[in-house]
């Protein structure tokens, strides 16, 4: 009797460890990531966003104009669009289910990554293509590491109201994110591109009403560069490079290979679930009339 309770406890696991679900299939209301320890549900002042990297082939840049064109660009402020633009960085909006050319990319990393050693390891090149959870109080700041090169001297070029220039050591790229939940299933995002570089020095701060001893190192922050967007549940942003490789972009969205080659890099950004709910939604609505009939 024990044996065959074993057998099924056994087969039951094997199904669950077997049935691995993409990052985001297509549907009006595309699945969150799944994972095997169920996390707690959000509070009213949370939100959870999904965030992935992609490097893209030779054969996947020839096939990005057909994404481009099918995502929304209008999408933010012209000035901020033509800021973006100088610096080598493009960004858009897709609604509702992917198109199917980013569904394959997915696919195709995916498969890249089981099969490839180098890629499991991290080493095939310096951005890793990974997915990411991430569970965000309202205001709270995250920080999405693009490319780390810590034993690199970079010279960067960008546009900030002119044509600028500059060495950093060990430069370090992320992405500063906050996420503020609104109400019908949406979000505040504020996405801000940052560079740490330099020599870490030893500081006092004032955190949580006391002074505290940290080690920081420089860090830029390219406010007049920052995405700031109220998005819908199951709305996905796509950030990249122009198809020319230059400013801010030129070494911020692209990858290096083992082979010395660069890589193009897309960054997705997808709310998955925002806590608030308008009291004027169908499922408020039916949880007031279920508390009145209790």
């Amino acid at each position: 009797m024990i044996s065959k309770i074993w057998i099924y406890c056994f087969g039951v696991t094997v199904c669950l460890i077997s049935g691995c679900a993409t990052w985001m299939p297509s549907g009006e209301q595309p699945r969150p990531i799944e994972v095997g320890v169920k996390t707690p549900p959000l509070s009213d002042e949370a939100v959870a966003i999904e965030t992935y990297l992609i490097r893209l082939k030779p054969e996947q840049v020839e096939q990005s104009a057909e994404l481009w064109s099918l995502a929304d660009q209008q999408i933010l402020p012209p000035e901020l669009r033509l800021n973006l633009d100088r610096n080598g960085v493009r960004v858009a909006k897709i609604s509702g289910s992917l198109p199917r050319v980013l569904e394959s990319w997915l696919s195709e990393t995916e498969k890249r990554i089981e099969s490839d050693p180098l890629e499991q390891t991290g080493l095939a090149a310096d951005v890793i293509s990974v997915a990411r959870h991430w569970r965000c109080r309202a205001g709270v700041r995250k920080e999405i590491p693009i490319r780390d090169l810590s034993k690199e001297r970079v010279t960067l070029f960008y546009h900030d109201q002119a044509f600028k220039g500059r060495a950093l050591d060990s430069p370090r790229f992320f992405f500063s994110m906050t996420a503020t939940p609104g109400s019908d299933y949406t979000a505040d995002v504020r996405l801000t591109p940052e560079i740490e570089h330099g020599d870490y020095r030893n500081r006092v701060v004032v955190r949580e009403a006391a002074l505290r001893p940290v080690s920081e190192r420089d860090t830029i922050p390219f406010n007049q560069l920052a995405i700031h967007l109220r998005l819908q549940r199951g709305d996905c942003l796509v950030i990249g490079p122009t198809a020319e490789r230059c400013g801010l972009g030129a070494e911020f969205l692209h990858s290096r290979t083992q082979e010395n080659l660069y890589e193009p890099v897309l960054m997705l950004v997808r709310l998955s679930q925002s806590g608030v709910d308008s009291i004027f939604s169908p499922e408020s609505a039916a949880k007031a009339q279920k508390a009145k009939e209790l």
